[in-house]
């Protein structure tokens, strides 16, 4: 999947507490802004731009530190470690012009380049590259065995997360307190509506105005699980996390952009610990409830699955007569072979 938290959006009846959603990706954002010494507004910000990264970019697996079909781990880290890098570099640029041009766009633009960095580095600590087939798998077994195997619920993923975020958060606050614009940022950064920045005519002031992918694309996502051949492919994320974050840091310190990091030899990013390889030979995992949910989001029936603490009905699974568990696979793989066109369903979160 392209976030760290989507799977773990549909699966909030039956996952553990730890899922990485979309207002912990804030939550984290936020507890270490503060941390570093920032002012409350600019955190602020800086979160809801960390947020609603999945619904801007969730076409750009870089940005959600995963590997794309026909790509290798090393091209696929590459691109995530050149993207925080280029966050980095822009960061640096906003913070110099800053200094001469103060106002609400270009706070936003600076609040904007942290957030969009620290998702791809929180992605990260789950993600260690996952494809989307595979995650799907995981994310499916998930909702329907109760498993805790997708990515996005393990306590580690936080652990890794708060540390991450904590690190790259306290290089943004020493570059802004040498810039010496803390405070203007900290005035500029949340703009009342309707001067509501590119929210357009979204009456939500910006920095409460957080929006969440549509559901099609859950469904798009959850339909890919049928291409999985069982088969590990995340990366050793001992090499990629480090370098990831020295490559945020190196953009924004004026240095070159990272370079190739396995050289040629796809072992570096080896896991020395894979997953065990799954049986996928009885077929995707498969159950009546997603079944009902899948075709209600994608038909528009229901809340977006993507919200934050879900609460299904206590009857959730009890509709076998809307079709056969055995429609499942057939809904989730027509979505995502038919490709059909993106459609967001920009929610404001309250």
């Amino acid at each position: 999947m392209r976030s760290l938290i989507a799977a773990a959006l549909i699966l909030g009846a039956s996952t553990p507490a730890f899922a990485l959603k979309p207002g912990t990706h804030a939550d984290i954002t936020q507890a270490a802004c503060t941390a570093a010494g920032l002012p409350k507004d600019l955190c602020t910000r800086i979160a809801t731009e960390d947020y609603d990264t999945d619904e801007r970019e969730w076409d750009d697996l870089s940005a959600h530190a995963q590997i794309a079909d026909n790509q290798t781990a090393c091209a696929a880290a590459d691109l995530a470690a050149t993207r925080v890098w280029q966050l980095g570099s822009d960061l640096r640029a906003q913070l110099a012009a800053y200094q001469h041009t103060i106002g609400y766009d270009q706070a936003g633009a600076i609040a904007s380049s942290i957030g969009r960095a620290l998702h791809t580095v929180q992605d990260d600590c789950a993600h260690h590259g996952m494809p989307n087939p595979q995650h799907a798998w995981f994310s499916l077994a998930d909702y329907c065995d109760g498993t805790a195997t997708n990515p996005d619920v393990q306590p580690s993923a936080i652990s890794c997360a708060q540390t991450e975020t904590a690190a790259v958060m306290r290089t943004v606050a020493s570059a802004i307190q040498s810039a010496g614009v803390a405070q203007h940022l900290g005035a500029f950064a949340c703009p009342p509506a309707p001067d509501n920045g590119d929210h357009g005519t979204q009456q939500t002031a910006v920095c409460q105005g957080r929006f969440l992918p549509g559901p099609i694309d859950a469904c798009d996502f959850l339909g890919e699980a049928d291409g999985w051949d069982g088969i590990d492919r995340t990366w050793n994320n001992a090499v990629v996390v480090p370098a990831v974050r020295a490559a945020f840091a190196a953009g924004l310190a004026g240095q070159a952009a990272p370079s190739d990091l396995c050289h040629g030899d796809e072992t570096v990013l080896s896991n020395a610990t894979s997953r065990p390889a799954v049986d996928v030979s009885g077929g995707t995992p498969s159950c009546v409830k997603a079944h009902v949910l899948c075709l209600g989001k994608a038909d528009g029936d229901s809340e977006n699955p993507f919200a934050d603490d879900p609460t299904p009905p206590a009857d959730a699974g009890c509709h076998a007569a809307h079709g056969e568990p055995g429609l499942l696979l057939i809904a989730l793989v027509a979505l995502r072979r038919g490709r059909r066109p993106r459609v967001r369903e920009r929610e404001p979160r309250t």
